[in-house]
């Protein structure tokens, strides 16, 4: 049985925005996977706002090409999480990163969705769409934003079930 310390987990930034997260990053594609490759980073996830895949497949070229896994992802705004609850004007953020060929397939579909389905120029995904179609996508709820910090600025029960309702769905 193999025992890990903290000084032998390798580092993984999982929530990175590139200069195509206009007002949040300022590097190129490339150049965040050079920079992963020199702080010796196995892997580097490149999870843009608005909605989108933007340069994610100029990342994954250019981590190959220096030996950093890629893993695709997106910031994604959502919409009904708490029915009959105002919206916060910037939305609720969670991050999903696709880990399996079908989690690329299902995340292009859900921006794809919440793109169609939006206004231009405030898109967001409907929570119910988001649990649909879950399957080989992970999902981050640590953005001060997310719907589970919302439930949990509500009360404790409310982040307890609305955690509780994420954990049945992604694991």
């Amino acid at each position: 049985m193999r025992k890990w310390s903290l000084l032998s987990i390798p580092y993984v930034e999982l929530h990175c925005h590139s200069g195509f997260s206009f007002l949040d990053g300022a590097s190129h594609p490339e150049e965040l996977a050079v920079r992963a490759a020199e702080f010796g980073y196995p892997a580097l996830a490149l999870t843009h706002h608005h909605n989108g895949l933007y340069g994610s497949m100029e990342f994954a070229h250019a981590a190959r090409r220096v030996n950093v896994q890629p893993i695709t992802g997106a910031e994604v705004t959502l919409r009904d999480c708490f029915p009959g609850v105002e919206e916060p004007e910037g939305g609720h953020h969670v991050t999903l990163l696709a880990e399996t060929p079908q989690g690329y397939a299902n995340l292009c579909r859900l921006l794809t969705e919440a793109h169609m389905g939006s206004e231009r120029g405030d898109t967001r995904l409907a929570l119910p769409s988001l649990l649909e179609l879950s399957e080989g996508l992970i999902l981050l709820s640590g953005c001060a934003q997310s719907p589970v910090a919302a439930a949990m600025r509500s009360s404790v029960a409310d982040g307890e079930a609305f955690t509780r309702k994420l954990l049945d769905v992604f694991g």
